[in-house]
């Protein structure tokens, strides 16, 4: 599977956080836009900058300029970053870890968050903001945590049913709808957990460290 970073425009992550992800099965950095100066400033070279290319300075673009590729994409009907998912499906990525999706417009953060939805069927998306760590998921996924790390869980409507085998409070085929019951703040018994997703997709959110401590990127 070929795996790849967005880096976008918003908080910047912590540079230990991409090196980590880049040495891990996702070396291809992709800067939308505005993100190629947060690569700047952690000193970090992406492969590819692409979007409208009206956020990131020219400073930034002089310095990459034959460095790494640029790709000037003016259409708006998509924000730089499904610009930049787009590109990732394109080049025959399948999976991706989007960062600096989120920070202080909450509409901006909305719709990144969507974006996960919007394209799960094509590349599978792993999102990072501050200290979490999202991920879209349907059918059966294991995952080697942690023990004690929290795991929550989220879903979008009373069809989709949740069954978890390894967590301290444990879900038998329930529903988890948005703006009605959560599963926030879950935590893993053993490390070792199985969630079971049913009739729909749900949302599971790790802390970001823990996923780091424990290697485990990948559910399956």
């Amino acid at each position: 599977m070929r795996g790849c970073i967005i880096l976008a425009n918003g908080r910047p992550p912590e540079k230990k956080q991409i090196e980590y992800f880049s040495s891990h099965g996702f070396p291809y950095l992709i800067c939308a836009d505005g993100g190629a100066d947060t690569a700047w400033d952690l000193g970090l070279e992406p492969n590819l900058i692409a979007g409208d290319l009206d956020s990131v300075t020219p400073a930034t673009l002089e310095y990459f300029d034959g460095k790494a590729v640029i790709e000037k994409i003016d259409r708006q009907d998509d924000t730089d970053m499904e610009k930049c998912i787009k590109l990732a499906i394109r080049d025959g990525f399948t999976r991706c870890v989007i960062m600096g999706a989120t920070g202080d417009r909450l509409d901006h953060s909305f719709n990144n968050l969507g974006i996960a939805f919007k394209y799960n069927e094509q590349i599978t998306i792993i999102l990072l903001s501050e200290s979490s760590c999202m991920q879209i998921i349907t059918g059966h996924t294991q995952v080697k945590g942690i023990p004690g790390e929290t795991v929550s869980l989220f879903g979008l409507d009373d069809k989709t049913r949740f069954t978890t085998i390894g967590l301290a409070y444990p879900l038998n085929n329930e529903s988890l709808p948005f703006g009605v019951r959560d599963g926030t703040s879950n935590s893993a018994l053993t490390g070792e957990f199985e969630v079971i997703v049913k009739g729909g997709t749900g949302i599971m959110m790790r802390e970001i460290e823990k996923v780091i401590e424990s290697g485990s990127i990948d559910s399956n």
